[in-house]
């Protein structure tokens, strides 16, 4: 009789050890790793506050606003821990491929559009003061009565969002915009409490009412100028080169953002953004590499105990094979299939009444199923196939009576296709049952450790939860984030470096940097007795080298109203733009619009990076040229000031790409680093 069976436990415990952590879990989670390696080390959202800062706590809330947040929240994948922030969310929107669904900038009649959006100019759209301001008061009493229900906490709350001098500025016949910006970016600081509602809802509202004093005021002449601003957008955008022209790209975007906040033009908004809209943040990680990491074997010994046809059959089986990972074609979501292919064999005996039968089996078996990385996560598709095909042998048959040893002989040969048939039945049924529910599990606790954190900074920050899509096909696994306001844009193109067939490829483009710094620094004023606090928050590239001067005089400068921090990438090279609008110093007042620039060229040593600045701090003005002692002194100025921000090295301490990923992944080697068109792309192996 043949006893082909399938082991107890088969797929089960030993089997899903050899699996890399639930396999697709850990090519996620490496994804992941990889991008916030590059977002950690921005340090948009620490920022400790001193111990005079308020605090408050609440019934079911304790929001302490003196206690620093210094690490971004954290959760485990797999057997390794790593730093997931906003850019692990989710939206509703799908890349078809490496290129983009969105149309490209040369693709549109601008002038139609633009005439249009002329022709439908219209002053009743402009913000309305009286409504903006009946919504700010409304917030700020809601807030005002919120905190009255922690007496031991109000006080501290209103001197730090300085409640009495916005009191006060709103009492005035006109209150002045650009101090309703800094009243606004007060609460953009990420200290414990600013994400709560009654907090947003004033920064919000805040922002409202700032837009409406600068283009509800005078409706005629916002009109006027937005008629202008519109010729002006119809040239800069049939330019024919005009994605890869950096400063017009600028212009546009402003543009984007005055006529969204003056609500005119919205089709016009929309069918830029729309060109302007491709991730901008992308890894890729290539068929070679996830074959080669999370392909496993398979080596295994489990107990038989089997009751087939009335025999009672016990032993030893083996299973010996590869688990691989297998990329599939997805244009909507990531997707891939589990492959087990291995061969299974095992020595049994059989005891049925006083015959003892000696057997021997052996069976090639397969299973496999998809798993997708969906918006809800990752999802099995319960697809599971399974295959086994069996061989059987009996070696033996012992029996005291040689009668009875040649019926059971006779009757063994007689049941031996049924038998084989109700085994081979049972080790597919098994491996499908087990391979499914191992699978399942794995995904379910995977989904709960990566799924998307609340990431209270980005409320607090006021900055938009990026969105993310995947794709994938037979070379890549594909993971895109965007990072873009709904007053922003994106990318123009998909990033134009070869991407290498092996290892791990992580793109960024230079608008994700602008966009994500631009709701926190836009029109902000930089006190110099405030900096040492602000370090952390604005990171190394502003906070840190200003904060470590020593100023015998305060000052003060106010930042661009629009990209103050950018940085463009091309031609091998990296630019730090800083734009300032205004600078304060010895009580005087110097109004002059200044682009504080450096360029690096990028070395890597040994597989770490430095910045190696190419020729010295640049300091440029533009509009109306500041005259004598007074263009030297603030020329001379923020040469001196934004020297020790842009230093020759740019880094105290050249990074190790490979150091900021998780721990499996250190024996990664960075390969190199291309710069052009906008994008930087690093390749790791």
């Amino acid at each position: 009789m043949k006893n082909r069976v399938m082991p107890s436990g088969f797929m089960g415990k030993r089997l899903w050890k050899s699996l890399p952590n639930g396999s697709p879990v850990s090519i996620v989670g490496l994804a992941i790793g990889i991008l916030c390696s590059w977002q950690d080390g921005s340090s948009l959202a620490q920022f400790p506050l001193s111990s005079a800062q308020p605090a408050v706590s609440y019934a079911n809330y304790e929001a302490t606003a003196g206690t620093p947040i210094m690490q971004p929240p954290m959760t485990v994948v797999g057997n390794s821990t790593w730093i997931v922030p906003a850019s692990y969310s989710v939206a509703p929107y799908a890349s078809s491929s490496i290129s983009s669904i969105s149309m490209p900038v040369s693709a549109h009649n601008w002038a139609l559009e633009v005439a249009n959006a002329l022709k439908n100019l219209d002053p009743n759209r402009l913000p309305d003061l009286g409504k903006a301001r009946q919504r700010l008061d409304q917030s700020m009493m809601e807030l005002e009565n919120f905190l009255a229900t922690s007496p031991q906490h109000q006080a501290n709350w209103l001197v730090f969002l300085t409640w009495n001098e916005l009191r006060a500025e709103l009492k005035n016949e006109q209150p002045d915009q650009k101090r309703i910006v800094q009243f606004e970016k007060t609460f953009r600081q990420n200290y414990f409490g600013l994400e709560l509602r009654q907090f947003t809802g004033v920064r919000d509202a805040l922002a409202a009412y700032a837009h409406a004093l600068k283009f509800g005021s005078d409706r005629s002449k916002a009109i006027e100028s937005f008629s202008q601003l519109l010729t002006k957008l119809s040239g800069q955008l049939q330019l024919p080169n005009v994605v890869q022209d950096f400063e017009n790209t600028r212009e546009i975007g402003q543009s984007v953002l005055f006529l969204t906040q003056a609500n005119q033009a919205s089709d016009l908004v929309n069918a830029i953004r729309g060109s302007y809209s491709r991730a901008n943040a992308r890894v890729l990680i290539s068929s070679e590499f996830v074959n080669k990491r999370f392909a496993k074997p398979v080596d295994e010994a489990n107990p038989v105990d089997e009751l087939i046809l009335g025999t009672q059959i016990y032993g030893q089986s083996w299973l010996h094979g590869w688990v691989t990972p297998q990329l599939l074609e997805s244009n909507t979501h990531a997707a891939l299939r589990l492959n087990l292919n291995g061969s299974f064999s095992s020595q049994n005996i059989g005891y049925n009444r006083s015959v003892k039968l000696h057997t021997v089996g052996s069976a090639n078996v397969s299973a496999s199923e998809t798993i997708a990385l969906t918006d809800g996560g990752l999802v099995p598709l319960n697809d599971t196939t399974t295959d086994a095909a069996l061989a059987s042998q009996i070696n033996d048959i012992e029996a005291r009576l040689r009668i009875v040893r040649k019926i059971a002989t006779k009757q063994a040969a007689k049941q031996k296709p049924e038998a084989d048939a109700i085994a081979e039945g049972r080790l597919e049924n098994r491996l499908r049952t087990q391979f499914h529910e191992k699978l399942a599990v794995q995904i379910s606790e995977a989904n709960q450790k990566i799924k998307t954190p609340d990431l209270p900074a980005l409320k607090r920050l006021g900055l938009d939860r990026p969105g993310r899509t995947t794709w994938s096909s037979s070379r890549y696994l594909a993971l895109l984030w965007k990072l873009q306001g709904q007053t922003q844009l994106g990318a123009p193109s998909s990033c134009p470096l070869v991407v290498d067939p092996t290892g791990i490829t992580v793109q960024l483009h230079e608008s994700a940097v602008s966009n994500l710094l631009d709701p926190v620094l836009a029109g902000r004023l930089l006190k110099s007795t405030e900096l040492e606090t602000m370090a952390t928050q604005f990171g190394d590239v502003l906070g840190k080298g200003l904060a470590n001067q020593n100023d015998s005089e305060p000052w003060a400068v106010t930042m661009a109203a629009f990209h103050p921090v950018e940085i463009q990438l091309d031609d091998s090279l990296v630019t730090f733009r800083i734009r300032t609008t205004k600078l304060d110093r010895n009580g005087q007042a110097l109004e002059q619009p200044a682009a504080i620039e450096a360029t690096y060229k990028i070395v890597v040593i040994n597989g770490a990076i430095q910045l190696e600045r190419q020729g010295n701090v640049r300091i440029n003005f533009s509009g109306r040229q500041q005259q004598g002692s007074k263009a030297v002194m603030l020329r001379s100025f923020l040469k001196k000031k934004f020297e020790e921000v842009l230093k020759e090295n740019l880094l105290d301490q050249p990074i190790r790409v490979t150091d900021r990923l998780p721990s499996e992944l250190k024996d990664l080697t960075l390969i190199s680093i291309q710069v052009d068109d906008g994008w930087i792309q690093a390749h790791v192996r």
